[in-house]
């Protein structure tokens, strides 16, 4: 079973997307911020991130770099703000963007693609 991490600081979201990815079979592991993110991540074999961007204690672009640095796990930035996207291709070979504003079957059909599923 695949396991994806979900990070976001809003409650409401990351059930939501809990929800779902547990109804495509997928193991969901959750973290309500930057700092917890990269414990679970080290503690886990996950194979695939969804990331905010804005976020307490540690913001989802260090995230994004950590994991960067230390894997080529795919990372999906699912964020407010597609502005705040740019450069972050940089900081991780295997990340994609998907807008919070977008319809959630846009970011379920990215989960689908990016782990065959």
């Amino acid at each position: 079973m695949k396991t994806v991490l979900i990070v976001d600081d809003d409650p409401s979201i990351r059930l939501l997307l809990r929800d779902e990815l547990c109804d495509l079979k997928l193991n969901v592991i959750t973290a309500v911020d930057g700092e917890e993110a990269l414990i679970s991540f080290e503690e886990n074999d996950i194979d695939l991130v969804i990331l905010d961007l804005k976020m307490p204690k540690v913001e989802g672009d260090e995230v994004l770099k950590v994991i960067g640095e230390k894997s080529n796990v795919p990372v999906i930035l699912y964020s407010a703000n597609i502005d705040s996207y740019e450069g972050l291709d940089k900081l991780h070979g295997n990340v994609y963007f998907v807008e919070k504003s977008s319809n959630l079957d846009d970011l379920i059909s990215r989960v689908k693609n990016v782990l065959n599923v």
